[in-house]
């Protein structure tokens, strides 16, 4: 089974920090030259700046994601309560309240 896309970034910038804390205390004991291990610092202070923003992206993608379930909530307010209205409000309202989970589908 294929990682999560926040799972692997997550994966990529703890490296990131592992790495980067290595190449910054160990100068000494390092068997590299100091523009190597600059140049490694450097790329991964920019990796761990790329897994960051896009962490971040993330979570504007679930804010974005439930504020498009409102607009449809919104969009069918004008509707007559019906049994058809209800099961719709029930749903959207199931997903905005996070209820909804793998092992509720596995029931079905």
């Amino acid at each position: 089974m294929e990682d999560t896309a926040k799972a692997y970034i997550e994966s990529i910038s703890k490296h990131c920090h592992q790495e980067m804390t290595f190449y910054r205390y160990n100068k000494n004991t390092l068997k590299v030259s100091e523009k190597y291990r600059e140049g490694r610092l450097t790329a991964l202070q920019y990796v761990s700046e790329l897994t960051w923003y896009y962490l971040q992206e993330e979570k504007r993608i679930k804010d974005a994601f439930r504020q498009q379930l409102i607009k449809q909530m919104k969009l069918h307010s004008c509707l007559e309560d019906t049994d058809y209205k209800q099961g719709l409000y029930d749903a959207l309202n199931e997903i905005l309240d996070s209820r909804v989970s793998s092992s509720k589908n596995d029931k079905r």
